[in-house]
């Protein structure tokens, strides 16, 4: 009498699917994190650096202070000051002013916060209401005293709202906190399916292995 055939049980369905899965992406070099999908350090590295703003808020500050690109002595490309004073928008006071704000907006609490999508235009519209309000009250103080200062500082209020805005559509219906989730339920799996002794497929009768990609191994 043939022995009845053990079926997986549903969490090795999706183990060995998120398995082969993973395998299939590394293969294909679709995915740009398809090297560091199992390991746990480096995934970890990846979810930092989706909360990171670091970059960003280095990109608003050379905004900021105008710097612009040079080549060092080796040739590569440096940011430097910019030695044309009268090409500079803001004084320290000012471009320190602006980032305080903006760093108010721009954190990985917003990116993680839920919002729908008819939220994020009037925010928008605020932010860049309440920036241009600053700037004008106090321009001043912002060492703007040109009249290329003044025409050219609203360009740069806009690029900042458009920084902005990209972070805040993150956080729509909270699906930037959902892929987190995902992103730990998966890492915190993964010793178990290190210790699960299927390989690249399911064992089956006969020293065989089944794949759910590969439905003609199922029988």
């Amino acid at each position: 009498m043939l022995q009845q055939q053990q079926q997986p049980t549903e969490e090795q369905m999706m183990a060995q699917y998120e398995q082969e899965l993973a395998m299939a992406q590394q293969q294909s070099g679709n995915s740009p994190y398809a090297q560091t999908m199992f390991n746990g350090q480096q995934k970890q590295n990846l979810v930092e650096w989706q909360l990171d703003f670091k970059p960003e808020l280095e990109d608003i500050e050379r905004l900021l202070r105008c710097d612009i690109m040079a080549k060092d002595m080796d040739g590569n490309q440096v940011w430097i000051r910019n030695p044309n004073q009268d090409r500079i928008i803001f004084n320290d006071v000012g471009v320190n002013d602006i980032l305080r704000e903006i760093r108010m907006f721009l954190n990985k609490n917003k990116v993680l916060s839920n919002y729908g999508a008819e939220e994020i235009k009037p925010r928008i519209r605020m932010i860049g209401h309440e920036l241009r309000v600053l700037i004008y009250n106090n321009y001043e103080a912002y060492g703007m005293d040109t009249e290329y200062k003044m025409n050219s500082y609203s360009i740069i209020v806009l690029t900042i709202l458009s920084m902005i805005e990209d972070s805040y559509r993150r956080a729509i219906n909270g699906l930037e906190r959902k892929d987190l989730n995902q992103a730990r339920v998966v890492n915190q799996n993964e010793p178990l399916m290190q210790q699960m002794p299927y390989g690249n497929g399911m064992p089956s009768q006969g020293g065989k292995s089944k794949s759910i990609f590969k439905p003609w191994t199922w029988s």
